[in-house]
Protein backbone atom coordinates (compact mmCIF):
# COMPACT_ATOMS: atom_id res chain seq x y z
CA UNK A 1 0.00 0.00 0.00
CA UNK A 2 1.43 3.31 -0.88
CA UNK A 3 1.68 5.89 2.12
CA UNK A 4 1.22 9.45 2.03
CA UNK A 5 4.72 10.26 2.27
CA UNK A 6 5.64 7.77 -0.62
CA UNK A 7 2.65 9.72 -3.13
CA UNK A 8 3.84 12.98 -1.99
CA UNK A 9 7.59 12.06 -2.46
CA UNK A 10 6.96 10.66 -5.95
CA UNK A 11 5.10 13.71 -7.24
CA UNK A 12 8.26 15.88 -5.89
CA UNK A 13 10.26 13.43 -7.98
CA UNK A 14 7.87 13.95 -11.25
CA UNK A 15 8.31 17.96 -10.69
CA UNK A 16 11.75 17.49 -10.55
CA UNK A 17 11.50 15.60 -13.61
CA UNK A 18 9.45 17.79 -15.67
CA UNK A 19 11.48 21.03 -14.37
CA UNK A 20 14.84 19.37 -15.45
CA UNK A 21 13.56 18.77 -18.88
CA UNK A 22 12.00 22.35 -19.18
CA UNK A 23 15.68 23.67 -18.71
CA UNK A 24 15.32 24.31 -15.52
CA UNK A 25 19.07 23.96 -13.85
CA UNK A 26 20.03 21.51 -11.01
CA UNK A 27 20.45 24.36 -8.77
CA UNK A 28 17.48 25.79 -9.10
CA UNK A 29 15.32 23.10 -8.56
CA UNK A 30 17.56 21.86 -5.50
CA UNK A 31 17.44 25.35 -3.60
CA UNK A 32 13.06 25.19 -3.86
CA UNK A 33 13.24 22.06 -2.28
CA UNK A 34 16.20 22.50 0.37
CA UNK A 35 18.50 19.62 -1.11
CA UNK A 36 22.09 19.42 -3.05
CA UNK A 37 21.71 19.96 -6.58
CA UNK A 38 23.80 16.64 -6.71
CA UNK A 39 20.94 14.80 -4.84
CA UNK A 40 18.50 16.72 -7.17
CA UNK A 41 20.68 14.80 -10.39
CA UNK A 42 20.59 11.76 -8.57
CA UNK A 43 16.66 11.54 -8.50
CA UNK A 44 16.57 12.78 -11.97
CA UNK A 45 18.84 10.02 -12.88
CA UNK A 46 17.44 6.92 -10.95
CA UNK A 47 13.73 8.15 -12.47
CA UNK A 48 14.77 7.98 -15.66
CA UNK A 49 14.55 11.72 -16.46
CA UNK A 50 15.95 14.42 -18.80
CA UNK A 51 19.76 14.04 -19.69
CA UNK A 52 21.91 16.94 -18.60
CA UNK A 53 22.79 17.93 -22.38
CA UNK A 54 18.78 17.59 -23.15
CA UNK A 55 17.87 19.85 -20.64
CA UNK A 56 20.80 22.64 -21.76
CA UNK A 57 19.49 22.59 -25.27
CA UNK A 58 16.02 23.58 -23.44
CA UNK A 59 17.75 26.11 -21.79
CA UNK A 60 19.22 27.44 -24.43
CA UNK A 61 16.05 27.27 -27.05
CA UNK A 62 13.88 29.09 -24.30
CA UNK A 63 16.96 31.43 -23.98
CA UNK A 64 16.78 31.94 -27.37
CA UNK A 65 13.42 32.74 -27.42
CA UNK A 66 13.12 35.74 -25.34
CA UNK A 67 16.64 36.97 -26.92
CA UNK A 68 13.95 37.06 -29.99
CA UNK A 69 11.19 37.98 -28.22
CA UNK A 70 13.31 41.03 -26.86
CA UNK A 71 14.62 41.87 -29.96
CA UNK A 72 11.41 41.39 -32.42
CA UNK A 73 10.08 44.06 -29.75
CA UNK A 74 12.80 46.30 -30.04
CA UNK A 75 12.95 47.27 -33.39
CA UNK A 76 8.50 47.10 -33.31
CA UNK A 77 9.06 50.36 -31.33
CA UNK A 78 12.42 51.67 -32.70
CA UNK A 79 13.11 49.89 -36.12
CA UNK A 80 11.76 52.33 -38.24
CA UNK A 81 13.57 54.99 -36.77
CA UNK A 82 16.71 53.39 -36.96
CA UNK A 83 16.18 52.57 -40.89
CA UNK A 84 15.52 56.11 -41.25
CA UNK A 85 19.11 57.34 -39.71
CA UNK A 86 20.53 54.14 -41.76
CA UNK A 87 19.14 55.64 -44.96
CA UNK A 88 21.00 59.05 -43.88
CA UNK A 89 24.30 56.89 -43.67
CA UNK A 90 24.69 56.79 -39.84
CA UNK A 91 26.33 53.88 -38.66
CA UNK A 92 24.92 51.11 -36.26
CA UNK A 93 26.90 52.10 -33.33
CA UNK A 94 25.86 55.73 -33.42
CA UNK A 95 22.66 55.00 -34.13
CA UNK A 96 22.54 53.48 -30.76
CA UNK A 97 24.23 56.63 -29.19
CA UNK A 98 21.51 58.30 -30.74
CA UNK A 99 18.56 56.30 -29.64
CA UNK A 100 20.62 56.34 -25.96
CA UNK A 101 20.22 59.93 -25.62
CA UNK A 102 16.22 60.26 -26.81
CA UNK A 103 15.30 57.42 -25.25
CA UNK A 104 17.47 56.65 -21.89
CA UNK A 105 15.50 53.61 -20.60
CA UNK A 106 16.82 51.55 -23.78
CA UNK A 107 19.01 48.34 -23.16
CA UNK A 108 22.18 49.11 -25.15
CA UNK A 109 23.19 45.52 -25.72
CA UNK A 110 19.43 44.48 -26.76
CA UNK A 111 19.74 47.24 -29.17
CA UNK A 112 23.23 46.36 -30.54
CA UNK A 113 21.89 42.64 -30.89
CA UNK A 114 18.46 43.67 -32.52
CA UNK A 115 20.29 45.74 -35.11
CA UNK A 116 22.76 43.66 -35.92
CA UNK A 117 20.71 40.82 -36.74
CA UNK A 118 18.00 43.11 -38.43
CA UNK A 119 17.71 43.50 -41.93
CA UNK A 120 18.16 47.06 -41.97
CA UNK A 121 21.48 48.01 -44.12
CA UNK A 122 24.13 50.33 -42.20
CA UNK A 123 27.30 51.80 -43.73
CA UNK A 124 30.37 50.30 -42.36
CA UNK A 125 32.89 52.57 -40.18
CA UNK A 126 35.35 53.40 -42.37
CA UNK A 127 38.90 53.82 -41.69
CA UNK A 128 39.39 55.59 -44.88
CA UNK A 129 36.69 58.31 -44.29
CA UNK A 130 38.24 60.19 -41.88
CA UNK A 131 40.44 62.12 -44.30
CA UNK A 132 39.81 65.15 -46.24
CA UNK A 133 39.13 65.02 -49.44
CA UNK A 134 42.61 66.36 -50.13
CA UNK A 135 44.33 63.71 -48.11
CA UNK A 136 42.37 61.15 -50.44
CA UNK A 137 43.63 62.66 -53.33
CA UNK A 138 47.49 63.23 -52.05
CA UNK A 139 46.86 59.25 -51.92
CA UNK A 140 46.21 59.18 -55.60
CA UNK A 141 48.85 61.54 -55.74
CA UNK A 142 51.48 59.01 -54.52
CA UNK A 143 50.77 56.10 -56.10
CA UNK A 144 50.89 58.02 -59.87
CA UNK A 145 54.50 58.66 -58.36
CA UNK A 146 55.53 55.82 -57.67
CA UNK A 147 54.04 53.85 -60.60
CA UNK A 148 55.80 55.71 -62.76
CA UNK A 149 58.97 55.33 -60.65
CA UNK A 150 59.73 59.29 -59.69
CA UNK A 151 62.04 60.40 -57.19
CA UNK A 152 60.94 62.49 -54.44
CA UNK A 153 61.20 66.11 -55.06
CA UNK A 154 61.22 68.03 -51.42
CA UNK A 155 61.86 71.10 -52.06
CA UNK A 156 58.95 71.60 -55.07
CA UNK A 157 57.04 69.51 -52.05
CA UNK A 158 57.63 71.69 -48.88
CA UNK A 159 57.05 75.03 -51.48
CA UNK A 160 53.99 73.89 -52.58
CA UNK A 161 51.88 71.60 -50.26
CA UNK A 162 49.42 72.55 -47.75
CA UNK A 163 50.55 72.58 -44.70
CA UNK A 164 47.42 71.27 -43.26
CA UNK A 165 47.62 68.28 -45.62
CA UNK A 166 51.40 67.47 -44.74
CA UNK A 167 50.03 67.88 -40.74
CA UNK A 168 47.11 65.43 -41.81
CA UNK A 169 49.27 62.45 -43.71
CA UNK A 170 51.89 63.04 -40.85
CA UNK A 171 49.14 62.20 -38.07
CA UNK A 172 47.61 59.44 -40.34
CA UNK A 173 50.95 57.49 -41.12
CA UNK A 174 52.43 58.13 -37.37
CA UNK A 175 49.70 56.04 -36.34
CA UNK A 176 50.71 53.08 -39.15
CA UNK A 177 53.95 53.73 -37.06
CA UNK A 178 55.87 54.68 -40.38
CA UNK A 179 59.41 56.33 -39.44
CA UNK A 180 60.05 60.39 -40.66
CA UNK A 181 61.83 58.99 -43.73
CA UNK A 182 59.62 57.13 -44.91
CA UNK A 183 56.56 60.21 -44.53
CA UNK A 184 59.40 62.18 -45.87
CA UNK A 185 59.85 60.57 -48.91
CA UNK A 186 56.12 59.78 -49.42
CA UNK A 187 55.64 63.54 -49.35
CA UNK A 188 58.11 63.82 -51.67
CA UNK A 189 57.15 61.58 -54.14
CA UNK A 190 53.37 63.17 -53.97
CA UNK A 191 55.62 67.00 -54.81
CA UNK A 192 57.07 65.23 -57.99
CA UNK A 193 53.86 63.57 -59.02
CA UNK A 194 52.11 66.85 -59.02
CA UNK A 195 55.72 68.70 -60.51
CA UNK A 196 55.57 65.72 -63.71
CA UNK A 197 52.28 66.57 -64.57
CA UNK A 198 52.93 69.98 -65.60
CA UNK A 199 54.78 69.01 -68.55
CA UNK A 200 53.43 65.58 -68.90
CA UNK A 201 49.64 66.94 -68.97
CA UNK A 202 48.46 63.19 -70.66
CA UNK A 203 49.95 60.96 -67.73
CA UNK A 204 47.34 59.19 -65.84
CA UNK A 205 47.17 56.05 -63.98
CA UNK A 206 43.92 53.51 -64.17
CA UNK A 207 41.70 52.44 -60.74
CA UNK A 208 43.05 49.30 -61.44
CA UNK A 209 46.37 49.95 -61.15
CA UNK A 210 46.35 52.18 -57.94
CA UNK A 211 44.59 49.06 -55.87
CA UNK A 212 47.21 46.91 -57.57
CA UNK A 213 50.07 49.81 -55.75
CA UNK A 214 48.40 50.59 -52.85
CA UNK A 215 48.25 46.58 -51.92
CA UNK A 216 51.92 46.32 -52.61
CA UNK A 217 53.21 49.11 -51.34
CA UNK A 218 51.04 49.46 -48.15
CA UNK A 219 52.69 45.98 -47.21
CA UNK A 220 55.93 47.15 -48.33
CA UNK A 221 56.06 50.43 -46.08
CA UNK A 222 54.97 48.51 -43.10
CA UNK A 223 51.58 51.47 -43.67
CA UNK A 224 49.13 49.09 -41.64
CA UNK A 225 47.94 50.18 -37.99
CA UNK A 226 47.62 48.88 -34.95
CA UNK A 227 44.19 47.80 -36.04
CA UNK A 228 45.25 45.89 -38.60
CA UNK A 229 43.91 48.37 -41.38
CA UNK A 230 45.73 50.05 -44.18
CA UNK A 231 45.06 53.36 -42.97
CA UNK A 232 46.31 55.62 -46.40
CA UNK A 233 46.16 55.67 -49.02
CA UNK A 234 42.60 55.38 -49.60
CA UNK A 235 41.07 52.65 -50.94
CA UNK A 236 39.79 53.05 -54.39
CA UNK A 237 36.34 52.64 -53.80
CA UNK A 238 36.97 55.40 -51.33
CA UNK A 239 38.55 57.75 -53.67
CA UNK A 240 35.36 56.69 -56.42
CA UNK A 241 32.57 57.83 -53.10
CA UNK A 242 34.45 60.88 -52.06
CA UNK A 243 34.63 62.16 -56.02
CA UNK A 244 32.04 60.55 -57.89
CA UNK A 245 33.97 58.17 -59.82
CA UNK A 246 37.76 57.51 -60.97
CA UNK A 247 37.74 59.44 -64.06
CA UNK A 248 35.64 62.34 -62.19
CA UNK A 249 38.68 62.44 -59.19
CA UNK A 250 40.96 62.52 -61.85
CA UNK A 251 39.42 65.28 -63.50
CA UNK A 252 39.15 67.27 -60.55
CA UNK A 253 43.06 66.97 -59.52
CA UNK A 254 43.73 67.74 -63.25
CA UNK A 255 44.90 63.90 -63.84
CA UNK A 256 44.56 62.68 -67.48
CA UNK A 257 41.58 60.65 -67.75
CA UNK A 258 41.98 57.14 -68.46
CA UNK A 259 39.75 55.41 -71.24
CA UNK A 260 40.86 51.76 -70.38
CA UNK A 261 38.02 50.00 -68.12
CA UNK A 262 34.01 50.16 -67.97
CA UNK A 263 32.77 53.89 -67.35
CA UNK A 264 31.32 52.98 -63.87
CA UNK A 265 30.94 49.05 -64.64
CA UNK A 266 28.06 49.98 -67.29
CA UNK A 267 29.62 48.59 -70.31
CA UNK A 268 29.09 45.22 -69.59
CA UNK A 269 25.45 45.48 -68.27
CA UNK A 270 22.66 47.82 -68.42
CA UNK A 271 21.42 49.65 -65.37
CA UNK A 272 18.45 48.02 -65.02
CA UNK A 273 20.88 44.79 -65.12
CA UNK A 274 22.15 46.13 -62.29
CA UNK A 275 18.81 46.93 -60.37
CA UNK A 276 17.47 43.40 -61.34
CA UNK A 277 20.85 41.63 -60.17
CA UNK A 278 20.51 43.34 -56.71
CA UNK A 279 16.72 43.23 -56.24
CA UNK A 280 16.87 39.48 -56.97
CA UNK A 281 19.92 38.32 -54.68
CA UNK A 282 17.85 41.05 -51.72
CA UNK A 283 14.52 39.03 -52.82
CA UNK A 284 17.26 35.30 -52.63
CA UNK A 285 18.57 36.63 -49.36
CA UNK A 286 14.98 37.54 -47.39
CA UNK A 287 13.47 33.83 -48.25
CA UNK A 288 16.89 32.25 -47.01
CA UNK A 289 16.28 34.49 -43.67
CA UNK A 290 20.03 35.53 -44.08
CA UNK A 291 21.78 38.91 -44.31
CA UNK A 292 21.97 40.59 -47.31
CA UNK A 293 26.14 40.76 -47.43
CA UNK A 294 28.60 41.94 -50.31
CA UNK A 295 30.37 38.48 -49.72
CA UNK A 296 26.91 36.03 -50.27
CA UNK A 297 26.05 38.56 -53.20
CA UNK A 298 29.32 37.21 -54.68
CA UNK A 299 28.47 33.13 -53.91
CA UNK A 300 25.03 33.53 -55.34
CA UNK A 301 26.25 35.36 -58.57
CA UNK A 302 28.86 32.41 -58.86
CA UNK A 303 26.03 29.53 -58.64
CA UNK A 304 23.87 31.91 -61.61
CA UNK A 305 26.88 32.31 -63.41
CA UNK A 306 27.17 28.64 -63.35
CA UNK A 307 23.60 27.71 -64.38
CA UNK A 308 24.11 30.17 -67.02
CA UNK A 309 23.01 33.71 -66.09
CA UNK A 310 25.54 36.79 -66.37
CA UNK A 311 25.07 38.79 -63.32
CA UNK A 312 27.06 41.66 -62.35
CA UNK A 313 30.49 41.43 -60.03
CA UNK A 314 29.83 42.94 -56.48
CA UNK A 315 32.77 45.13 -57.36
CA UNK A 316 30.97 45.80 -60.43
CA UNK A 317 28.08 46.86 -58.48
CA UNK A 318 29.55 48.79 -55.33
CA UNK A 319 31.23 50.81 -57.84
CA UNK A 320 27.98 51.71 -59.44
CA UNK A 321 25.96 52.74 -56.49
CA UNK A 322 28.97 53.77 -54.59
CA UNK A 323 28.58 51.46 -51.54
CA UNK A 324 27.27 47.70 -51.07
CA UNK A 325 24.50 49.09 -48.28
CA UNK A 326 23.14 51.82 -50.46
CA UNK A 327 22.90 48.83 -53.73
CA UNK A 328 21.51 47.12 -50.90
CA UNK A 329 19.07 50.26 -49.22
CA UNK A 330 17.78 51.22 -53.26
CA UNK A 331 15.82 48.09 -53.56
CA UNK A 332 14.72 47.91 -50.06
CA UNK A 333 12.90 51.49 -50.69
Amino acid sequence: MTTTTELNREQRDAAMVERYADGETLDAIGQSYGITRERVRQIIAKVGGASAEESRQKRMAARESTARAASEAFLAEYGEVSRRMARKGVVRSDVILKLQALYPAIDVDLAEDALRESSIVFDKIQVDDIFSKEAVAAGVWYLFGADIGLSPDPAWAVVNLDLSLMSELRAALGSAEATDNDIATILGVIGAAQRHLSSNPDASITGKRYGELRDELVVALGLVSRQGAFPWPPTRQTVMKRFGGWNEALDEMGIGTTTQGRPKGLLKFTRDDYTDAVRDYYAFATDAQTNATYAAYEDWVKQDVAMGRSRPSGASVRNVYGTWADAVRSVQD
